[in-house]
């Protein structure tokens, strides 16, 4: 008997979250949203209330009232003093809008302010610049945060994902934003090499953290298959349970897509797998199935819902759950689904195949109504695109076809460390080999940085089409940079390449003598 008793205290230390803790199971019909005029091409990102921040293709963002059934007129609350915003709730329930450029590097800023918007229920506040409290981060340097979300733990500090230049070996870090500090924590996942950057790329990009508001901070990263309960004290992270391991078993085959919590629940949007353990075949980035925690760990609820996406938010007062997309390549236009979570036991459970069957007219309803985008692949001929040249002089990405060589076109940005470390690879690969093909540098960056040069000029071309490329990397399906395509003399597309490594060289050098 106390040998037994052991046992069940520890499952529920580490947090079994074993099914026998499941409340209830239950299968939901959602409404779909209707988009006011005007809200059709924003993407949501974020909310706050009853208030859905979202960007737009020119990486504008703007914000609307959401309700169950309607998403109203968003306005615009961003110009091009702001760069790129990461939201986050303030200590005082405030929103809170992390102005960052886009980081590669630890010598790049990667923090340019931080914006504070003490009423955020009202619009109006909200897109009133005079209303901002907005503190300076130009000096953080050294360290590189890219979690999604951030906590905030006082008035003056967040726990933020990243790591500082000086000591690779954490997770997470606290910024002081009044006195522009930062303290590295002392957490590293158990079995991962602290010195290995890959595990870091691993742990820390696409993280997102949440907290309760009573010192629990939940860690969440689709990537890596995690998602843990933590506290922390002092510069240490006390990791409390576990939601998702890194290793995927057979009992626990789920894996998490997004998250949203409140205070007292935490709301996982998993990967949907049959009853064998293997992924569904109805779409397969997306999931419908929500597994609801306490924030010690267990698990309470299970609630299948009639759609597919791949994010979920959580309305201010905690009775709707909305399924969104995410910045997604396979939806032409955005839709979001709303639930009513208030009274889940008046939603009994439904056979599982009868949910299969609706889900999966539901999501070919999506797909028919929104479509897939329409962008370029290997063996597709090349699409033109006008840009322009530092002394504002036209340029067509089709120019060099039919002279017998290669073209190779390289998305490219300023603040993006891959890139600049590519550039003198790329340098010398051109001069070498230049009469085999022609190359074109397509910067994504605002024509007032790119004609500053900070990288200085290179012996290719670049160019920029004076609208951050938001066309050309649709059509071309760019979704990170560096990405380069490889076309041939006619125009088809021979190889498409994500990120830089020395080997990229060796891969074009292959394709442009046609050994590949």
């Amino acid at each position: 008997m106390k040998k037994n008793l052991f046992w069940i205290l520890l499952s529920v230390l580490f947090c079994a979250c074993s099914e026998q803790n499941v409340d209830g199971e239950y299968f939901l019909r959602g409404q779909e949203v209707k988009f006011a005029s005007g809200n059709e091409n924003l993407w949501p990102v974020y909310m706050s209330g009853q208030n859905m921040f979202a960007i737009a293709d020119d990486l504008s963002f703007h914000v609307g009232k959401l309700t169950k059934k309607e998403w109203q007129k968003a306005e615009r609350i961003s110009g091009d003093e702001l760069q790129y915003l990461n939201f986050s709730q303030g200590y005082n329930g405030e929103v809170v809008m992390f102005n960052q450029p886009r980081c590669g590097n630890f010598d790049t800023n990667c923090f340019e302010s931080l914006i504070k918007i003490p009423n955020a229920d009202n619009i109006a506040t909200i897109v009133d610049q005079t209303k901002w409290e907005t503190y300076d981060l130009k000096k953080v340097l050294g360290i590189m945060p890219i979690s999604i979300r951030y906590v905030a733990l006082s008035d003056t500090t967040f726990l933020i994902g990243g790591q500082v230049k000086e000591d690779i070996k954490h997770m997470f870090s606290i910024i002081d934003f009044k006195n522009q500090k930062f303290t590295p924590l002392d957490y590293w996942p158990e079995g991962g090499d602290p010195n290995d950057t890959t595990k870091f790329r691993h742990y820390v990009p696409n993280c997102t953290l949440l907290g309760n508001g009573k010192g629990k901070v939940l860690y969440q990263n689709p990537w890596a298959k995690l998602a843990f309960i933590f506290k922390v004290d002092g510069n240490k992270v006390n990791k409390l349970c576990d939601l998702y391991t890194d290793t995927l078993t057979p009992t626990q085959p789920t894996e998490c897509l997004s998250c949203c919590a409140n205070g007292d629940r935490i709301y996982m949007l998993v990967r949907d797998y049959n009853t064998k353990g293997k992924e569904s075949t109805i779409l397969e980035i997306f999931g419908n199935t929500v597994e609801v925690f306490d924030w010690d760990g267990v698990k309470q609820q299970v609630i299948h819902l009639d759609n597919y996406y791949k994010e979920i938010m959580i309305s201010g007062n905690g009775n709707t759950l909305f399924l969104l997309p995410g910045m997604t390549e396979d939806i032409v236009k955005p839709a979001i689904y709303s639930y009513d979570i208030s009274n889940l036991e008046e939603n009994p459970m439904i056979d599982s195949v009868e949910i299969e069957k609706i889900c999966k007219a539901n999501i070919e309803k999506t797909l028919k109504k929104y479509g897939k985008k329409d962008f370029l692949k290997e063996g597709d001929m090349m699409v033109d695109f006008e840009l322009y040249d530092y002394n504002d002089r036209p340029h067509h990405l089709n120019e060099f076809l039919g002279k017998g060589k290669y073209t190779v076109l390289e998305f490219s940005g300023i603040g993006c460390g891959a890139c600049k470390m590519a550039k003198p690879h790329l340098e010398k690969f051109y001069k070498q080999y230049k009469d085999k093909f022609e190359m074109i540098t397509i910067s994504e960056d605002k024509l007032s940085e790119w004609k500053k040069k900070p990288d200085g000029e290179v012996s290719w071309h670049e160019w920029n089409d004076h609208n951050l490329a938001v066309d050309i990397r649709k059509k071309y399906d760019v979704q990170a940079i560096p990405t380069f395509f490889i076309i041939n003399s006619e125009g088809k597309i021979v190889k498409k390449l994500v990120g830089f490594n020395e080997a990229r060289i060796d891969e074009m050098k292959d394709i442009v003598f046609g050994k590949k």
